[in-house]
């Protein structure tokens, strides 16, 4: 389970996926007020005087944000159902495009009720580099389908 190289790829899935929901995603800057809020797996907060959460029915965002490394531990320890884990792979692939698509449909309403502009931050793009990593293991889990097939044939 852990010597195989797919497992590796899972679990920086994870690893990032953490990062993900505990960081901020963006930051929303009004250039009048002079205003700053932030967007992370709470809501959308204010920085500057309060820090009171202005929004908080991000819940798309959260969701998808918190099924994506559950799903990938998931795929880790099924490793006894090769087939099975393509599945969940390629499911999770499609939680990792949701986000993004959860992350626009907040951000530009935000920004056209707050009057600001926003800004991404480096958390943003692990998800891009989730589905890169989820890509690989479907390959690896594949190529170990394939060699135990092959040796199914042997016998």
């Amino acid at each position: 389970m852990i010597q195989r190289i797919q497992t590796v790829y899972l679990l920086a899935i994870v690893i990032l996926s953490g990062f993900i929901i505990f960081s901020p995603v963006a930051d929303l800057m009004n250039n009048i007020d002079k205003l700053i809020y932030l967007v992370d797996f709470k809501g959308i907060s204010l920085v500057q005087p309060t820090g009171n959460i202005i929004e908080s029915h991000i819940w798309g965002l959260t969701s998808v944000s918190t099924v994506v490394p559950i799903l990938a531990l998931i795929t880790i320890f099924s490793f006894k159902n090769r087939v099975k884990q393509i599945r969940l792979t390629v499911i999770n692939m499609f939680f990792m495009i949701a986000y993004y698509a959860f992350l626009l449909l907040y951000l530009w309403p935000a920004c056209d009720r707050l009057h600001t502009d926003w800004h991404l931050r480096i958390v943003a793009v692990f998800p891009l580099v989730n589905l890169i990593l989820s890509y690989l293991a479907i390959g690896a889990i594949g190529k170990d389908e394939k060699l135990v097939k092959s040796m199914d044939r042997l016998r």
